[in-house]
């Protein structure tokens, strides 16, 4: 992996990664706090005692592993971002609290609903928004075999017709958000953890992102590489 200790725009000093079950997240907020010696906050998805029964019986125990996330989260983030770390210029989260009406839409019936968003509005108008979210997006697919290779116990019961629609509810929610500057990234075609020109190519994609939504859509490694290897050959040709 490169050197490049470059620093992030002085203004983003709070970066969201954001994206669905098994999209790569939390492998890149660790990557990104290496790389940029930041603080980092991480969900405490394993810590859900009621997660492992909501993949087996969803509708008996949305409501309980709701609101466990919903607590869990305001914590993390009331706490942890607004305390000043004189040691880290940047921390990097791997979600955005807003992230869990996604589920609360998807899981809960209307009374339960109704009762979650009271709560919520509470706690969300206490939240620092994010100075960048970068959202990792892949197919069901592409997330399906992620989730089978990192293998973790409770997800061993994954709906695929559920991953399906959280996938289509996360895409819907980020294409029309607007609270903070998007960097939206298609997946499909990289490997950040083991192409070590992947993991260079988001960072430079972070630096250089606008306001509003930015979208990008990477070649992927091996492209490059067929493509650097073409480039090469005719230019080793038109010299001969």
């Amino acid at each position: 992996m490169s050197e490049n200790k470059q620093n992030l725009p002085s203004h983003i000093n709070y970066l969201c990664i954001e994206g669905v079950i098994g999209a790569g997240k939390t492998t890149l907020c660790n990557m990104l706090s290496r790389q940029f010696n930041a603080r980092i906050i991480l969900e405490e998805a394993e810590d859900n005692p009621f997660l492992p029964r909501f993949y087996t019986e969803r509708r008996m125990f949305a409501f309980q592993t709701q609101l466990w996330f919903l607590v869990s989260r305001f914590r993390q983030l009331s706490m942890m971002v607004a305390q000043q770390d004189l040691f880290h210029q940047l921390t990097v989260c791997d979600y955005i609290f807003a992230k869990d009406r996604i589920f609360a839409n998807i899981n809960l019936d209307d009374d339960e609903l109704g009762l979650y968003n009271h709560i919520a509005q509470v706690m969300e108008s206490s939240i620092t928004p994010p100075d960048l979210v970068v959202y990792l997006q892949a197919s069901t697919d592409v997330l399906l075999k992620r989730i089978e290779q990192r293998a973790r116990p409770y997800e061993f019961n994954m709906d695929v017709d559920y991953l399906e629609l959280l996938n289509q509810a996360y895409n819907h929610f980020f294409f029309h958000y607007s609270s903070a500057p998007l960097l939206i990234i298609n997946t499909n075609n990289i490997d950040f953890v083991k192409n070590s020109s992947d993991f260079e190519e988001i960072i430079e994609q972070i630096q250089h992102a606008g306001t509003g939504t930015n979208y990008y859509q990477p070649m992927g490694s091996r492209d490059r590489q067929l493509l650097g290897g073409k480039l090469l050959s005719k230019k080793n040709d038109a010299e001969e």
